[in-house]
């Protein structure tokens, strides 16, 4: 962001805090349509460090507390680590408030981009900015105060007018400024596979997103899948207009079977345009998850599961094309891609080693590559014209173009907490884990990085009134050693555990029943193309066609795809290719490069047909899932569904 442009737009609200450790330093806390401004004066020297709002996530307003009404500060000079206290909200024990503090502390969420020591590259990292208010003698002026820039500050993030009336310093109705922050009433519905990739999506999700999801005030209903097609029959047999969005936490797997529960439904094309679809990656693959990052340009590789979870808390929205398959038997719906021979063959029958992640598709592209199959079959596909030429540049970096022709999480338990003593929000407590030294890939802190690769900025502020003497501040529970966990919250969790499951029957799931969507616009499978198709038969090594830019996190497969363009990319490789060159293609599906190797056929199309030679045999697969082999066709339905982005 632009620093001139940040400071000189006009201000929302303005206040001036100071640091309590340093005697000559102040800063200008100034909110804008743009961001958080925060001017540091000291000394004579100024400096500005901006926060965007689109960097912001969420805050809150709690008060502090202390251990016992008769100890002095936790934070006083040599106090321990286990001495330190949290800062919670005030109700949960009302006899150990420290009355002497009328403090009001706004807690500010951020999650800015900034560089890293490699030359180029960036990451989103946790800015935590604790603004206390203490310019009264009453906790309920100073809440009232903070209460006015949570407010602000809500409706500025989810892109809604700022109550003017409600900013003025003489409007004193704390009520009024409670009862008009925005929100959305609905919970997220979040449905997780717990065997995706290495199997630990359930660990990943209380450590590593829950915690966002608490910070942004997004409540959710989790409900762990207990077989194949649990969330299918979910999302086809459920009420899912009482959620405000559906969140599949694990692989592309439970992406497309919550995607074809979705067509299931009579009112399939109300369900995709009123639920955005989010996706938490844990899988072996994450094609999809790392495509709508990629579209955005974030960060991804370095953390993925942060800048995911992001796109969920964000509330903002994208359309996505979906592609509608037919095969003999079948009818189905596709968002990622579509599989005929090489790739097929390493997604299909690399599930053995399911349990390293992603490597096992490297492993298993040498096995292939040593034997090398051909299979016999004809494809035909619809051209799609005026796609201008591009090239894979440094990076993986492209040129973009448009077509324009035609079980349960183990918890503490859980009870209700209120967010302050005014408000009827109700959220997660949290405790301090700091003395935890262990190094478990599962211990990070919530945003990532270990404690002793970065440490997260922890900005205190405070108001101060002539004559008042500046007290120590109280020690804030948002340090980077912070493990979280839900202790109080209205979320809920359903598993196979539960008494009274709220999921489909897990021993009548079945796939058989109608598919609806969008009618076909193709001749029936069995049935002669039309001239204006081309054909091509022989002998194949691979046909795969893919509609996002990314197959995987390292697959970097379609560099000109887009979430909505239109175009299904059909890459062809016939048989006559030299190992050489297959190698060259394998190497270059992480950059991109591989669309420049000989041999190889990148074909932008509208629909195509894939027919397997009689008596063969092989692997077909939509979005990683293998589907009978034999006749296929597919066409694109362009911008049908809508997918939660950063």
């Amino acid at each position: 962001m632009d620093e001139e442009s940040q400071v000189t737009s006009s201000a929302v609200l303005e206040e001036t805090f100071y640091v309590t450790s340093k005697k000559n330093t102040y800063y200008k806390v100034k909110l804008t349509e743009k961001g958080l401004s925060l001017q540091k004066d000291s000394n004579g020297s100024t400096k500005i460090e901006t926060i965007p709002l689109n960097d912001i996530i969420g805050c809150r307003c709690m008060r502090s507390k202390r251990r016992s009404a008769a100890g002095s500060c936790a934070c006083r000079p040599g106090a321990s680590r286990m001495q330190l206290k949290l800062v919670e909200s005030m109700d949960a024990y009302p006899t150990s408030i420290d009355e002497y503090d009328t403090s009001a502390y706004l807690y500010i969420y951020a999650y800015t981009l900034k560089k890293v020591r490699m030359k180029g590259i960036r990451r989103r990292e946790r800015t935590t900015i604790t603004l206390r208010f203490r310019s009264f003698d009453k906790y309920e002026d100073n809440l009232r105060e903070a209460s006015r820039w949570r407010l602000a500050i809500k409706c500025l993030v989810t892109k809604l007018p700022v109550p003017k009336n409600l900013m003025s310093p003489s409007h004193g109705n704390l009520e009024a400024l409670l009862g008009a922050c925005p929100g959305e009433n609905r919970k997220l519905l979040v449905l997780l596979n717990p065997k995706s990739g290495p199997g630990r999506g359930r660990e990943i999700f209380q450590k590593r997103i829950h915690p966002v999801l608490s910070e942004a005030e997004r409540p959710y209903d989790i409900h762990i899948t207990k077989c194949s097609n649990y969330a299918r029959e979910f999302v086809r047999t459920k009420d899912i207009y009482q959620w405000s969005g559906l969140l599949t936490v694990g692989g592309d797997g439970i992406v497309f079977e919550v995607v074809n529960g979705l067509f299931q439904r009579p009112d399939w094309e109300k369900a995709l345009k009123e639920l955005p679809l989010g996706v938490i990656p844990c899988g072996s693959g994450n094609g999809l998850a790392k495509s709508i990052a990629y579209s955005k340009q974030e960060p991804y590789d370095y953390n993925p599961l942060l800048v995911s979870v992001l796109s969920v808390v964000k509330c903002k929205k994208a359309p996505m094309d979906i592609v509608r398959i037919e095969t003999r038997n079948k009818i189905l719906f596709s968002f990622l891609s579509v599989g005929w021979g090489l790739l097929s063959d390493i997604d299909i029958e690399s599930e053995r080693l399911r349990a390293i992640g992603g490597q096992r598709f490297t492993i298993w592209s040498v096995a292939r590559l040593i034997g090398l199959r051909t299979y016999k079959g004809k494809i035909s596909y619809l051209p799609c014209d005026k796609v201008l030429p591009v090239e894979v540049v440094g990076n993986g970096k492209v040129c973009h173009t448009d077509c324009t022709s035609d079980g349960k999480i183990t918890h503490s338990r859980s009870y209700g907490d209120e967010l302050d003593r005014y408000g009827n929000i109700v959220e997660s407590k949290s405790f301090h884990d700091a003395c935890d030294d262990s190094t478990n890939e599962l211990d990070l802190p919530l945003n990532g990085y270990r404690d002793d690769e970065v440490l997260t900025d922890n900005i205190t502020l405070e108001t101060e009134i002539e004559g008042r003497q500046r007290l120590d501040s109280f020690y804030s529970a948002t340090s980077a050693k912070s493990t979280y966990f839900s202790t109080g919250s209205v979320s809920s969790y359903h598993s196979i555990d539960d008494g009274d499951i709220r999921g489909p029957d897990v021993e009548n799931i079945t796939t058989s029943q109608v598919m609806y969507g969008p009618s076909s616009t193709l001749p029936a499978l069995t049935a002669q193309l039309p001239d204006s198709w081309v054909q091509d038969q022989g002998e194949f090594v691979m046909v795969h066609a893919a509609y996002q830019s990314h197959l995987g996190q390292d697959y970097f497969f379609a560099p000109r795809a887009k979430l909505a363009d239109g175009i299904i990319w059909l890459l062809i490789v016939k048989a006559g290719i030299t190992r050489a060159n297959l190698l060259q293609f394998l190497l270059g599906l992480s950059s991109g490069t591989h669309v420049n190797c000989s041999g190889v056929n990148m074909i932008p199309v509208k629909a195509f047909r894939i027919e397997p030679a009689d008596g063969t045999n092989g692997h077909l697969t939509v979005d990683g899932e293998e589907v009978d082999y034999g006749p296929l066709q597919a066409e694109i339905f362009p911008s049908l569904a809508t997918v939660m982005t950063p």
